[in-house]
């Protein structure tokens, strides 16, 4: 039976969209089936393998539309940091030789789901391959975050906001809060406070079984504008003053496709910290 690839680019990247045809012509050659879709859609059919052409946001969106799909990923770099991928737009061909002679691995990726609700009712759902981030988006007073692990009160933080993450999304914006790095693979979620008003805030490692609640405060119900809940730097919703937040481990996994004996540690090392 026929392989298929489907080729997913980011339209706002150039260089991403002309490669497209090139891996689809090589793809074709070695036996695949492939078609290639620009930009954002819901009409993803079955596939063996996902190629997907642009940067970590780019993956990041595939991966939340390839939800409950059971296809893997397959990035290579046109975007800047590429942390998500293991293949730069320069070595390309050799990545896709790797797919084709079966020279790769699949991980699973651990997701976030969850939803928002207001006054008892449920408003929004999401779901995440790096993070969501509740956070004030303006400077007027704190963020109030009430935080509760499978129902029980564990700590209220007020500052700018808290990070809910995977360990995919440990060394994304949590990183950059001061939150630890977990490898991709572990089966934890961390959760990581942003300027917290008090030292005695530090990152929360809880079980990937574990559920989290968060319980917003601003102070006024009036306060339109005022805060937010962010998904994997793309998705965001407005949240009233008042709104809960739920968030657990989504039922099913990303896959991502490794074609590289590198390690974690190595890439750590090379993307994160620039070093050679």
């Amino acid at each position: 039976m026929q392989k298929k690839a489907i080729i997913i680019t980011n339209p706002l990247k150039e260089k991403s969209v002309e490669f497209a045809p090139v891996a689809a012509t090589y793809l074709r050659e070695n036996g695949y089936e492939t078609e290639i879709i620009t930009g954002v859609t819901e009409a993803f059919t079955s596939a063996d393998i996902a190629l997907v052409l642009g940067g970590d946001g780019t993956i990041l969106r595939a991966a939340r539309q390839l939800y409950g799909k059971d296809v893997p990923i397959f990035g290579i770099n046109f975007g800047r940091l590429g942390y998500l991928t293991e293949y730069s737009s320069e070595d390309a061909v050799d990545g896709l030789s790797k797919i084709i002679s079966g020279q790769y691995t699949i991980e699973s990726r651990m997701m976030l789901e969850g939803e928002i609700e207001r006054n008892g009712e449920r408003i929004a759902s999401f779901i995440a391959l790096n993070e969501v981030c509740a956070y004030r988006a303006m400077l007027m007073h704190a963020l109030s975050t009430k935080l509760y692990i499978n129902d029980k009160h564990t700590e209220t933080v007020s500052g700018d906001g808290l990070i809910i993450s995977t360990p995919t999304g440990s060394t994304s914006y949590n990183l950059s809060a001061g939150g630890p790095v977990l490898t991709p693979t572990s089966q934890n979620i961390v959760i990581t406070p942003v300027a917290s008003h008090s030292f005695s805030n530090p990152s929360i490692v809880m079980d990937g079984k574990d559920v989290a609640r968060v319980e917003v405060s601003f102070g006024s119900p009036e306060d339109k504008g005022f805060a937010y809940l962010e998904v994997d730097g793309n998705e965001r919703y407005e949240l009233c003053d008042g709104d809960v937040i739920n968030v657990r481990r989504a039922e099913q996994d990303t896959k991502i496709i490794k074609a590289t004996d590198k390690s974690f540690y190595q890439t750590l090392r090379e993307k994160l910290y620039r070093v050679n």
